[in-house]
């Protein structure tokens, strides 16, 4: 019995022992802003509260800094990098999406009667040039007539329809654009408005089959002030009207918007392609739908790789891609439709197979352009330093804005040390700004980075802190000698 009691008391007694030792072991070296920051966000008047910050190095058993670092916050588009990560890890960075044709009708002698099908599983990338390269194969396999009707499948992506315009009020900018299994140029609608002596012009590269322009701009000695707005009509018809002044010095001025849908704005390109270019008849109308199982494949286009891609959606913060990735996540994982819900459950299950539990995690749409979406700083590194260890290291971090040389970075840190040795990816909204990443330090370490600021300042004010901030891990000493100081 007393052997028993003394082991009870050894077992009680290592219970406490291992999870103090392992807490003692985590704690920062820094439990707080380093002085110089704190000093910075009192001179902008904020508070360090509306600040979340965490550092490791690479290797290390506890973190350099970690400031608010377990509260959930508004991400903005750092976001990405999860969808990004999880896209690498579900998809795999060498995936394409295909878009396939079929048919269910006849061909003879070059002339192809029948429905054609047209169907889509989410390319991110698919746009006119890609629309033109397929339908040459269409002419190299010697067709040269269509007759009958095109049917556009945007079945494996479904969800609820949302208003393009609920997160700010804004439904045409191109940033708002919604996913499509079927996307076609991001839904990007350009536009041109020029003045050649008397002559006042709108133009678009990108007609749409249920797009209709109206120009009124007016002539003018000085204002060159354009004006749109667009107005829905009946069925899908849109009309976007320009208004406004042109002198005659006024350079033409370019609009991108995303007013139509892609059925209507791909019919128009195939009708201008087929006949225009390749000298092909078309008579056809269109339709949105489903393929059938019956319908025979004539030619499968392919995407550029996921690899490819990530550049665009992580470097440029593309909203619109990060949405395509989002519902071909959880198409790839539950099965399709692909759909918000899925996708976001996709998400944490695939963070939860690699290790990676965490709960405070909101994701709505995977672009972060999103007033629900939350994630703390402590998270987003461990995320960071799972992928840095993992085997698409390579491909994440080629995808991320370099330091003072390119994407959301380029301008950023331009005269620092760290150019060229920092690989980010940024954030920002009204009241929201954050940046997260690698740091290749002036000891030869490199430093998991994450930063987010929620204050209605955080847009205007952070931008210097958190680049100070940075210059200051880059900066750092080793862990002994920063532990010596303390």
């Amino acid at each position: 019995m007393k052997i028993r009691a003394i082991l009870t008391t050894v077992c009680v007694m290592l219970a406490i022992l291992i999870p103090t030792n392992q807490a003692a072991a985590a704690q920062p070296i820094y439990p707080n802003l380093p002085a110089e920051i704190q000093q910075l966000l009192r001179s902008k008047g904020m508070s360090p509260w509306g600040m979340s910050a965490y550092v490791q190095a690479i290797g290390s058993p506890r973190p350099l800094i970690s400031h608010n670092a377990q509260v959930a916050r508004n991400p903005a588009s750092v976001m990405k990098l999860l969808t990004a990560y999880v896209a690498i890890g579900v998809l795999g960075p060498n995936y394409r999406w295909p878009i396939e044709i079929s048919t269910n009708g006849n061909l003879q002698g070059g002339v192809l009667s029948g429905n054609v099908y047209i169907k889509g599983y989410g390319a991110p990338d698919f746009d006119t040039q890609g629309l033109r390269e397929m339908l040459s194969q269409l002419r190299r396999k010697g067709i040269h007539t269509i007759n009958g009707r095109l049917i556009f499948d945007d079945t494996h992506f479904n969800g609820p329809k949302i208003d393009p315009g609920a997160f700010d009020g804004k439904p045409y900018s191109s940033y708002n654009a919604q996913p499509d299994a079927l996307m076609f140029n991001e839904r990007r609608s350009t536009f041109t408005a020029s003045r050649r002596g008397n002559k006042i012009s709108v133009t678009t590269r990108t007609p749409a089959h249920n797009l209709h322009i109206v120009n009124r701009i007016k002539r003018a000695k000085r204002s060159c002030k354009v004006r749109t707005s667009v107005k829905r009509g009946y069925g899908d018809k849109v009309t976007i009207t320009f208004s406004g002044y042109m002198a005659r010095r006024c350079r033409a001025r370019g609009f991108t918007m995303a007013v139509t849908d892609p059925a209507n704005t791909m019919y128009s390109a195939i009708q201008r392609i087929w006949k225009r270019e390749l000298k092909g008849n078309i008579n056809t109308q269109f339709m949105v739908g489903a393929t059938p199982p019956n319908a025979r494949p004539i030619h499968t286009h392919y995407s550029k790789s996921l690899a490819q891609l990530l550049p665009t959606v992580v470097k440029d913060s593309n909203n619109v891609m990060a949405r395509q990735l989002m519902r071909s996540i959880g198409a790839k994982r539950f099965g399709a439709p692909g759909t918000p819900r899925k996708g976001a459950e996709a998400i944490d299950d695939y963070l939860r197979s690699q290790g990676l539990d965490f709960p405070e995690l909101r994701i709505e749409n995977g672009s972060g352009l999103s007033r629900y979406a939350r994630i703390s700083t402590e998270n987003i590194s461990h995320l960071l330093t799972r992928a840095f260890r993992g085997p698409h290291r390579e491909a994440l971090m080629r995808s991320m804005a370099v330091a003072g040389v390119d994407g959301t970075m380029k301008s950023r840190l331009r005269s620092s040390a760290v150019r060229g040795r920092g690989f980010f990816k940024t954030g920002t909204l009204r009241d929201v700004r954050g940046i997260a990443g690698y740091v290749n330090a002036a000891d030869g370490r490199t430093y998991v980075v994450s930063i987010l600021h929620n204050d209605p300042k955080a847009r205007s004010r952070a931008r210097l802190i958190h680049d100070n901030f940075i210059e200051w891990v880059f900066w750092g000493k080793t862990d002994q000698q920063l532990a010596y100081r303390n």
